[in-house]
């Protein structure tokens, strides 16, 4: 990152890549993925001021580049449970980025977050939820210039092992039902004022229309399929 201060270079930080399309062409910027993924789990608090974690919860430390679904299966075996955040695909820090959860009124991460630790106008900062300033689909990170989360601080429930597992289950069986699972970059548009995304496409009669080799979904409205050579531009349109 110092790099690509010093130069100038635009930089551009990755999680998983699940939710990106690349435009066609040469990138004119530095990408970083972070792959640091270390897990932590504190039976007392760690430095910073926090929350007691309902029940017999943790305060489970993990950096950012923990891909998601591997966390929420491993908290399971400890009989911790995330599962309300099952089939998110990618890493924390891009959930993190993009309060990722199951719709407007479902479970978001940011309701775990105790504090983060992030890089950002050429400092280290810890901030607490707060200051994360969490809602539908949106963070404080989002209106920053490149911040690099690097580490996140989640206060979990506990249950038993079982009931998780169940919970995950059934949730992945769920969007196997509803989702496609096909060349996609995930759930595209935020809804309005309520609203789902997908009910705003389907009523406005978009639903299966095609450009290029890019889809919308038959399946649900609110997903862009790659139906063969599909292009950022075909994306865009």
């Amino acid at each position: 990152s110092t790099f690509a201060y010093e130069k100038h270079i635009p930089l551009i930080i990755l999680g998983g890549g699940s939710n990106t399309v690349f435009a066609d062409g040469i990138i004119n910027a530095f990408v970083i993925r972070i792959k640091a993924d270390q897990v932590s789990i504190f039976s007392v608090r760690p430095p910073h001021p926090i929350r007691t974690p309902p029940g017999e919860g943790k305060i489970v430390t993990v950096q950012s580049g923990k891909i998601l679904a591997s966390l929420i299966n491993e908290l399971a075996e400890q009989n911790l449970d995330l599962s309300p955040l099952t089939g998110i695909p990618g890493t924390v820090g891009g959930a993190i980025f993009g309060n990722a959860g199951q719709g407007p009124q479902g479970t978001w991460i940011g309701s775990y977050v105790e504090y983060i630790e992030c890089f950002t106008d050429g400092k280290w900062r810890t901030y607490p939820k707060d200051e994360c300033k969490f809602s539908y689909r949106e963070s404080a990170f989002k209106k920053m210039l490149s911040p690099i989360i690097w580490s996140v601080a989640f206060s979990v429930p506990s249950k038993p092992t079982s009931d998780i597992k169940s919970a995950i289950e059934r949730l992945i069986q769920k969007r196997i039902e509803t989702q496609p699972h096909l060349k996609t970059a995930g759930s595209c548009f935020k809804g309005v004022d309520g609203i789902p995304a997908w009910k705003l496409i389907d009523n406005a009669g978009l639903r299966g229309k095609k450009l290029g080799d890019i889809q919308i979904a038959e399946k649900h409205a609110n997903f862009l399929l790659n139906a063969g050579q599909g292009t950022f531009e075909d994306a865009k349109k």
